[in-house]
């Protein structure tokens, strides 16, 4: 599930799909005009509201205190952020307040597609007819927080392999050294012809 987050977050074209996608499967079921995740209706902020969906237990309070901001996915019986500050602040903190089981979180802005994406329920690898299904994390924070290693450490690898590259390997520093051997031994021809030239004369 990470290494699928990984792969659609890390390319742009991948990611701008990924935003542009007009529906998404969730439980199997197809949601018609549903977003895979939730859309600005002002300027990007650094803080984004998030619901984890494991922990919702689809009491519709959110939704009946910020019904522009928040809905309820009629598949997971769970609520999710469909428009970030979609209602006034003052709205949105009474829905986050009310929420019985505190599922309501604020999150950094730039974590908010891999959270949103890890949350979605994803199919679930099995034997035959048997352990298939749809699967989440159990833990999506913990589940971003491994993503975002990852991640790093992919990029740490990317600049050691391009450091490495940039390193001259024995081959061309022993190309290096003839040809600048070479160099040398032309210009010393060249010198000594003029010297035998110039003292003939």
């Amino acid at each position: 599930m990470l290494n699928k987050a990984y792969e659609v977050l890390v390319r742009d074209e991948l990611k701008k799909e990924y935003d542009r996608s007009i529906g998404i499967v969730r439980f199997g079921f197809e949601i018609e005009g549903s977003t895979p995740g939730s859309v600005w209706k002002e300027p990007l902020r650094p803080q984004a509201l998030f619901v984890d969906e494991n922990a919702c237990v689809g009491c519709w309070k959110c939704v009946h205190q910020a019904g522009d901001t928040f809905t309820m996915d009629e598949a997971s019986g769970t609520a999710r952020v469909k428009v970030q500050y979609g209602d006034h602040y003052t709205k949105i903190e009474m829905s986050v307040e009310s929420c019985p089981v505190n599922c309501i979180h604020w999150v950094d802005t730039e974590e908010l597609a891999v959270l949103e994406h890890l949350i979605r329920p994803q199919p679930k690898e099995g034997y035959g007819i048997y352990g298939q299904g749809w699967e989440r994390p159990a833990n999506v924070f913990m589940a971003a927080k491994s993503f975002k290693k990852k991640l790093q450490q992919e990029e740490r690898q990317q600049r050691q392999g391009k450091s490495r590259d940039e390193k001259e390997t024995p081959a061309q520093a022993e190309a290096r050294e003839n040809a600048y051997k070479e160099l040398n031994i032309g210009n010393f021809a060249r010198i000594w012809s003029w010297l035998k030239r110039s003292t003939s004369k």
